[in-house]
């Protein structure tokens, strides 16, 4: 059974507020599967699409096909080649280019991918999908206590704290699919821009302890010269004396 000091936390970005993902239980499982089935069987009735049918429209339309395929490839090895040469590279300058460039490689992958991604997200199959990572949210988050945040599937669905929920069902997806919080964090252009940042805050660092110590030099300097000066200033002043009394 997993402890409450493993279990992985995350906050309500409403009010920062801790709570926890937990492991489904059997009765969890079944209980997704249940929902996933109910869902297609509903969506299915009422006409919407499945994936295979959905594939054939975007055939039939021309919205994917050989050309998607060989631009999503040239994108997908462009990202690519550009990670590589952002992890063999050493130098600053040149590696926060080059972060730059892999962040909007992918993003431009990203976009090209949604031609699919956006219309399969409206058929049975995806809904039922929907349906059942819901489910299992519902059942895997919990206080710090260990109390489950919703008593049953109902209570999520009418959750009023929109943040809260969609928040849940995020960290839930990326708990199963084998992924840290910060996923995003670890992909090789923000590892890359840390680096550059760190580079950079060091040569700042550096540049101030060094105009410091010129300062503290030039301070030193002023005040050697200065105290020079005074002790001239008394032999001047004794000489201009002794001037005015043999007159």
């Amino acid at each position: 059974m997993e402890s409450k000091e493993d279990r992985r936390a995350f906050n309500n970005p409403e009010n920062d507020k801790e709570y926890y993902i937990v492991a489904p239980t059997a009765d969890d499982i079944r209980g997704a599967d249940w929902q996933y089935s109910r869902v297609y069987t509903k969506t299915l009735v009422e006409g919407i699409t499945t994936s295979s049918e959905m594939m054939d429209i975007l055939r039939r339309r021309g919205i994917i096909g050989p050309e998607f395929e060989q631009r999503q490839n040239e994108l997908a090895n462009n990202l690519a080649v550009k990670i590589l040469e952002l992890q063999t590279s050493t130098e600053i300058d040149r590696k926060q280019l080059l972060a730059l460039e892999v962040a909007n490689a992918r993003e431009e992958l990203f976009n090209w991918n949604q031609r699919l991604n956006g219309p399969m997200s409206n058929t049975c199959e995806q809904m039922a999908d929907d349906a059942r990572l819901e489910y299992l949210t519902s059942r895997m988050i919990e206080n710090k206590d260990g109390t489950k945040v919703w008593a049953t599937y109902d209570d999520f669905l009418k959750e009023r704290s929109k943040a809260l929920s969609n928040r849940s069902r995020f960290e839930v997806m990326l708990y199963i699919q084998g992924l840290d919080s910060n996923f995003m964090e670890q992909v090789p252009e923000a590892v890359a821009m840390r680096e550059v940042e760190s580079e950079l805050r060091r040569k700042a660092t550096k540049a101030i302890e060094e105009l410091s110590r010129q300062q503290e030099e030039e301070s030193k300097k002023r005040s050697e010269e200065e105290a020079a000066l005074k002790i001239k200033k008394p032999k001047s002043s004794k000489k201009k004396s002794n001037e005015k009394t043999v007159q």
